[in-house]
């Protein structure tokens, strides 16, 4: 037996002439359609862009680097190796959830390079919290002596 009030309906389509709009009704319940559906932790959107995905991932990474942060201090915080293992071990799964449905190369679609960049930078942030870098430093060299892919 399935709870039908936690059914979702997603039209996936990109055509915008022709609004879909058409509601399921199954025994007595509407299911009206909706913008987005998460599924197993993955955001479906309608148009299948990723943006809400990667609107929901960046701000959760990003808390979690800042907390790896201030565990990260000059003279009584934590050594470089263990934020390095706490970035690769509590951050880096949450960014990459999923990556092998929601994320296209740069080569292949013109929006992807605005949700590599959004999640680069939370890369960028632990990479200086790893080195002890400056914010000016480049985002390379940050990755290379911190020892992360790009």
């Amino acid at each position: 037996q399935f709870d039908v009030a936690k059914f979702h309906l997603v039209h996936h389509t990109r055509n915008k002439r022709r609004p879909v709009g058409s509601c399921l009704v199954i025994g007595n319940v509407t299911i009206r359609p909706e913008s987005h559906a998460r599924y197993l932790g993955v955001i479906l959107d309608k148009e299948l862009r990723w943006h809400a995905q990667v609107d929901s991932t960046v701000p959760k990474s990003t808390a979690s680097v800042l907390a790896i942060g201030r565990l990260a201090s000059g003279r009584f915080g934590l050594p470089y190796r263990f934020i390095r293992n706490l970035y690769i071990s509590v951050v880096r799964p949450k960014m990459e959830y999923g990556v092998a449905l929601w994320y296209t190369p740069i080569q292949e679609v013109p929006d992807s390079p605005r949700r590599r960049g959004r999640l680069e930078r939370v890369q960028r942030v632990a990479a200086r919290l790893i080195t002890g870098a400056f914010k000016t430093s480049p985002t390379d060299t940050l990755e290379y002596l911190a020892d992360l892919l790009p």
